[in-house]
């Protein structure tokens, strides 16, 4: 065989192509030039790049933002403050845009008795009640279903929430509170983050999928290993966010035990371990309020 044999057999026209079913359209191949890229590269810097909703401090803006069409593994082993910093993260953003929370580990009510601590509720009267709800109403949404869920269920929420209530940010919490999904099974767990994070991308929502961390001791710093399950969680989500909360100093702190030169020392961290879209990875300190469940920018 000549070597224009061998091209002849390595070689396939379009036609080919469209005939053997890779293309239903002629037009579809996905191929393209830089100067078919052109006005993408332009949208990008100019309307992507630092676009998105702000966590909530100053000191997050705009190193991590809140985009559309991402999704957020925000981890941290148990205590560590995910749901609670969350929470607060929900508040700031209901300033721009509406929200839905599939949380399976906590009543609706929990949930929102958490808000009105952090709004400095604490003990809120009937009427601070109803402003709170009536303030609200058309902002956050909430998934009132405990225990676990199916993925069906939880990916026609995400539909229903951006379609129908016109939601940009989700919080699912937590990952193995769908009833599909096991520690052991690698493979269903792969499935249902990589089904979530084109529903993220097609649907332009934001997702945060809270996962839990394998069993740690409390001082240990987490990082996106830490992640219970499989290594697919960190390598499909576009976002990880590591949590950690100083229960030490915190402790410390409480028995009036605490020696003064630690008294400015921060109590919480955020470990921003990925950003697939974004340059940064870092760590932002916080001081938690026990008593406003709400985590500071600066000491207390």
């Amino acid at each position: 065989m000549n070597v224009g044999e061998v091209v002849g057999q390595l070689t396939i026209t379009r036609q080919e192509l469209i005939s053997e079913g890779y293309y239903e359209d002629k037009e579809d191949f996905k191929i393209k030039s830089t100067d078919d890229m052109y006005d993408d590269v332009i949208k990008y810097y100019r309307q992507e790049k630092n676009s998105g909703y702000p966590l909530g401090w100053t000191k997050t803006s705009p190193d991590f933002m809140i985009r559309k069409g991402e999704t957020t593994c925000i981890t941290g082993s148990s205590g560590s403050g995910k749901s609670m910093i969350l929470s607060q993260i929900l508040l700031h953003v209901m300033n721009y845009t509406k929200v839905l929370v599939a949380s399976m580990e906590m009543r609706p009510v929990i949930q929102i008795s958490r808000m009105l601590s952090q709004v400095g509720l604490n003990n809120p009267t009937d009427d601070g009640i109803k402003d709170f709800c009536d303030k609200y109403k058309e902002k956050l949404y909430i998934y009132d279903q405990q225990g676990t869920t199916t993925d069906k269920d939880l990916f026609a929420s995400l539909h229903y929430g951006k379609q129908v209530l016109g939601c940009d940010v989700f919080v699912i919490d937590s990952l193995m509170k769908i009833d599909s999904i096991s520690e052991e099974d690698y493979g269903a767990q792969k499935k249902f983050v990589n089904r979530l994070s084109v529903i993220a991308r097609d649907l332009g929502i934001h997702v945060f999928l809270v996962c839990h961390t394998k069993k740690t001791d409390e001082s240990t710093l987490p990082d996106a290993t830490h992640i219970l399950g499989s290594s697919h969680i960190r390598n499909l989500v576009d976002n990880i966010l590591c949590l950690w909360r100083n229960k030490e100093h915190e402790k410390l702190a409480m028995t009036g035990d605490l020696p003064e030169d630690r008294k400015n020392e921060c109590t919480a961290l955020m470990m921003v371990q990925k950003q697939r879209n974004h340059t940064y990875e870092g760590t932002f300190g916080f001081w938690f309020d026990i008593k406003t469940l709400t985590y500071k920018e600066r000491p207390l």
